[in-house]
Formats: structure tokens, sequence, C-alpha cells
């Protein structure tokens, strides 16, 4: 039976996002094509775990973040043993460590890159890493893209055209079966909102969160947001400081929570402000539980979940007006609302779902292990 190992700096349970969700979506998926599979990460120590998916997961401790890049000496150390003990390598761009590691050993594997998003945050950096980038891309047998557009305005990818696969995310529908219902808590917290715009993800730099705020001021409605993350502390300052009393902040939430959320909301917001923003689950969530999507137009994948006037509203990133203008109509045109959720479903049903998306990677797989 081979192996698959993924490699990339975070995941469940250390952290919850939806990267972390779609690394566990192909590995479910994997597993039940025969596949036995493995997740590599950093985390807060050092530790392994079996989840209920059958997924074995090896933390290694990292000693610090450097740039958004946790650096761990426990991981450089096993990434050789990593590397014999496993048939397929499955690398989620970008994680620089391993990257670099990947290049100093001259490893010898099959080797799949998954490319999320180029780097955005620091320009500079971006510069400097491009040569080492440059070089772990040409030694990777397959990158995978999740959508058109993200090959498109990624300069970088244009000189590997010829092993670029297309491989949007999808949805393991699952994962909302077979749970118990939500707390009480969060029943009764739902009676008490108006009709709410709901965000979901982990609370980061580039998901536009602060202009989510201001446009909150102009919006009629409730705003939920549903996460954790490194700007969970200032957002709360924010909200209480300014009386932002109908801005909600529920932090990480199970699944059944969630599930009732979605169901319950007038629409799903993502009003992500860079390229950093790849795809965005709560997207697809969102489609699947027939809900409508207001997002912004940023080049990437987003704008092909999110089909302006066929299954939401896709308005300019930073743009503080537009957002606001987006929630109110989504709230207040009951028109624009019904004909936008009718085109949900059939859409992530034709482009998004495990049947169709899932067997592109098994595909994969099978013509590196032949």
């Amino acid at each position: 039976m081979p192996k698959i190992t993924h490699v990339f700096k975070t995941y469940f349970p250390e952290t919850n996002g939806g990267l972390e969700e779609a690394i566990r979506q192909i590995g479910r998926h994997s597993i039940r094509d025969g596949y036995r599979v493995e997740v590599v990460a950093a985390g807060a120590k050092s530790y392994e775990l079996s989840t209920p998916d059958n997924i074995t997961v090896k933390f290694h401790e990292s000693l610090w973040d450097l740039y958004s890049n946790p650096v761990s000496l426990p991981f450089m150390k096993q990434f050789k043993t990593i590397c014999k003990n496993t048939d397929i390598l499955h690398f989620h761009f970008t994680w620089p460590t391993a990257e670099i590691l990947t290049l100093i050993h001259s490893v010898s594997n099959p080797m799949v890159v998954t490319f999320h998003c180029d780097i955005h945050k620091n320009k500079f950096l971006k510069t400097l890493y491009r040569p080492i980038m440059k070089r772990f891309l040409k030694r990777a047998d397959k990158i995978c893209v999740t959508s058109r557009n993200l090959f498109l305005n990624t300069p970088c990818l244009h000189e590997f055209q010829r092993k670029v696969e297309e491989v949007p995310l999808w949805l393991d529908e699952q994962r909302f079966s077979g749970l118990s219902g939500p707390d009480k808590t969060i029943i009764d917290f739902v009676k008490e909102c108006k009709p709410y715009g709901l965000f979901a993800g982990v609370l980061r730099w580039y998901k536009g969160l602060e202009i989510l705020l201001e446009a909150s001021r102009k919006f009629n409605g409730d705003i939920v947001i549903v996460g954790k993350g490194s700007l969970y502390r200032q957002l709360k300052k924010q909200i209480k400081k300014e009386n932002l009393n109908h801005v909600h902040l529920l932090g990480f939430q199970s699944d059944s929570n969630l599930k009732y959320l979605i169901q319950n909301c007038r629409f799903v917001v993502l009003p992500s402000i860079t390229p950093a923003e790849a795809f965005g689950q709560i997207l697809l969530e969102g489609l699947y539980f027939s809900k409508p999507l207001i997002s912004t137009e940023l080049g990437t994948g987003t704008s092909l979940v999110n089909r302006h006037n066929r299954t939401g509203l896709v308005v300019k990133p930073g743009n503080v007006a537009s957002l606001a203008s987006a929630m109110n109509r989504m709230c207040l045109d009951e028109l624009l609302h019904e004909r936008l959720t009718s085109g949900t479903f059939y859409h992530y049903k034709m482009n998004f779902s495990e049947a169709v998306q899932g067997k592109k990677y098994s595909q994969i797989y099978e013509s590196l292990t032949e």
C-alpha cells in the first residue's frame, strides 16, 4: 500500500483553517483509494497522533516563527527519515523550511506541489526567496494549482506550464453528515441575531477583517465572525472599543455549530484583500448549504467559486463602501437574494464535489508510482 506524506507548516488541531481542511480532504480521498496518508507539520511541541480519518499526523516542535515560516530543529533532523519512509511527498506551498531542506538533501522521491498562493506579505523576502522557489518548483514532478486564475496571475509558474495541472479544492460532504446538534448557546444566539453575514476562517492579515468591521458600520444587519488566529485579540479589542455591538466574534466553533451558523445566515462573506487568499474554503461551504456569497476580486480561485451575479456578489478588495453596499443588497433585495441562492448548490455540485476533483489527485499519484 503506497504511502503519501503531506508536508505543510500547520495542521489540525494546532490550527484550524481552510488549507488544513483541504489537506485533510485530499488525504481522506487518498485513503479511500487505497493509500496510506501521513501529514508532517510544525507544532507547539513534538508529538504524533492518529485521526478518526486514519491520517497519521506528526508534529515537530517549532522553536520560532520567522515571517510566518515555522523553524523546527526536530523536523530538520527527521527530514531524511521522513523522505526515506514514504513513496510520494506532497508539499503545500509555501513552507520555506521544508522547501530548502528538499534542495539541501537532493530528495529523490516523486514530488507533488500544490501551489496554494505566492508570497505576498513581504516583497523583499519574496525577491530574496525567488531563486530557491524556482529550484524547488523545477524539482517537482507535478504542480497543482487550485484555479486557472491563480496560474495566469502567478508569473513564476509560467515556465513550468507543462507540469502544471488545475485541481480545484472540494468539500468533503461527510464532514457535515452524522453530526450531533448545535450547542444550545448557539441556537439561542442565532435567535437573538438580526439577519447576519457570516465569516469563518483563520483570522489572518489578508482576510480583510478590518475592512469588514468598517463596512459593518454601514450595514443594517449583524456580522458573525467564526475562527481564531493572530488577529483575534486585536479584533476583540476593536469591537469593544468602538462599540460594534452588531459584530459577534465567536472564536473557534465545532463543525456542528458551524453547520448551524451557515444554515441560518443570510449570506457568507469573505472580504480578503490580497491574492494570499487563493480559494476560500468557507465559500465552498456556503455553496453547499445554498447560501449566496460575497467575496473580492483577487485574480485567484475565489472568483471561480463565487461567480458574480450568479452565486453571489464580487466587489473590489479593500473597498469599504462596495462591501457595505453588497451586504445591504443581500439583506434588502429579496429578488436578488432568491436568484443568487438558486444557483449555488448546482454550481458546487458540478465543479467542486469530491467525485469531480478528488480523482484528479488519485490519477496524479498513480502516474508517479507506476
